[in-house]
């Protein structure tokens, strides 16, 4: 027969799902972030975009499209 599925166990992998992303962002972050002074950007954009991650990390994101 099949697996009984529990929400504790939905919570796992929700849990896991979320632990994973979290990584993937900070690694992107670090990837943005490590790159710019490699750029010829003015500390302006720099911090521009550092505060867009910021936004992005609680959620305050817009679509391609409304940009």
């Amino acid at each position: 027969m099949g697996t009984r599925v529990t929400l504790e166990t939905i919570y796992e992998e929700v849990k896991k799902v979320n632990e994973r992303l979290a990584l993937i962002e900070g690694a992107v972050e670090e990837v943005i972030t490590k790159g710019l002074p490699e750029v010829k950007i003015q500390k302006k954009k720099i911090s521009e975009i550092e505060q867009s991650i910021q936004e992005m990390k609680r959620g305050n994101c817009v679509t391609l499209k409304e940009l």
